[in-house]
């Protein structure tokens, strides 16, 4: 049939050796979760395919991400690992069942009570026909006609977010949990704000941003919104934190004011880290800032090659 849905290409991570190395916790949940399925008398051709595919990710971690327990991913590392097989050729409908597979053994753990939060649920399911990830790294040009757009837009909460996500490089469950109190404006910086999985991190923002957060303290007080967290909307008769799903809409937003369509809350780690480069700042220090445990998620995923700078070294040789 014309219209029949190609095959993957088949993503072969590693052999039996790379499997042996996987973590042994990991393969002591994964059989806890075989037996959860096989309890719940799934049929041998679905336990079969979800084994195979958190399999093919537990391979990618032992050879990528040194080899972590699963407990201890966030979102961004997962996409690393579905970003991967999308670049390896598999289409749409098998990311959306890898993504699935993942999700359903993440919602195991946390029926069991082993993780607090499934880190799944802050990952968008690609839609037929589109790339399942877009990573979009703002220029310095884009930047600026953001800042321009966004002072005239009239909107000082919108324009707040968006200048406090890149300044910060936060992720978006930092940026919901930001409470007014956590503030120090003479250091500049947010204490102990809550990211997923109960870990706690120190966001640094601009002088700029700094004077945009007084602004929206004063604007809040006049207009008597009580709420502590920074982000907020009237919900059920209150002021409540926004959610993820809210600061996805306002990027939406952002993205087509500066003509980005594809733009979303990452983005603004992936730009802020990438301006940071291009103005000189080590990638040690970035990979601080954005709270990464080592330097090669930093390099791989936050930080595009400078090829103007890369062809005027190049030059100096005259070859």
């Amino acid at each position: 049939m014309a219209n029949e849905l190609k095959r993957s290409e088949r993503v072969i991570i590693g052999g039996k050796e790379l499997e042996a190395q996987i973590n042994p916790e990991n393969i002591t949940l994964l059989q806890r979760y075989d037996r959860d399925m096989q309890m719940r008398e799934l049929s041998e051709k679905s336990i079969y395919s979800y084994k195979c595919d958190i399999i093919a990710w537990f391979k990618y971690l032992v050879k990528n991400q040194f080899n972590p327990i699963v407990t201890d991913l966030s979102e961004d590392d997962i996409e690393e690992f579905i970003f991967y097989t999308k670049e390896m050729g598999n289409h749409t409908e098998r990311i959306k069942r890898r993504m699935a597979s993942i999700s359903a053994f993440y919602k195991f753990l946390r029926k069991k009570k082993i993780i607090k939060e499934n880190p799944m649920e802050f990952m968008d399911r690609p839609k037929k026909g589109l790339p399942v990830v877009v990573q979009t790294f703002l220029t310095e040009e884009q930047y600026e006609l953001m800042k321009l757009k966004l002072s005239e837009c009239d909107n000082l909460l919108l324009q707040t977010y968006a200048m406090l996500s890149i300044s910060t490089m936060g992720r978006v469950n930092a940026i919901c949990n930001t409470q007014w109190e956590q503030i120090d404006y003479k250091e500049r910086v947010i204490n102990d704000v809550l990211e997923k999985e109960g870990k706690i991190v120190t966001l640094y923002f601009s002088e700029e941003v700094r004077d945009l957060l007084l602004k929206l303290q004063s604007e809040n007080l006049e207009n008597k919104i009580d709420c502590k967290y920074v982000f907020c909307t009237f919900n059920k008769d209150k002021w409540d934190k926004t959610t993820n799903s809210t600061l996805g809409k306002w990027t939406e937003k952002i993205g087509e004011m500066i003509g980005v369509p594809t733009l979303h809350c990452h983005d603004f780690r992936h730009s802020g880290s990438q301006l940071l480069s291009l103005k000189g700042m080590s990638i040690e220090k970035i990979s601080e800032l954005l709270n990464h445990s080592g330097l090669d998620v930093t390099k791989n995923h936050y930080l595009r090659q400078d090829k103007k700078k890369i062809q005027a070294e190049k030059d100096k040789f005259k070859l």
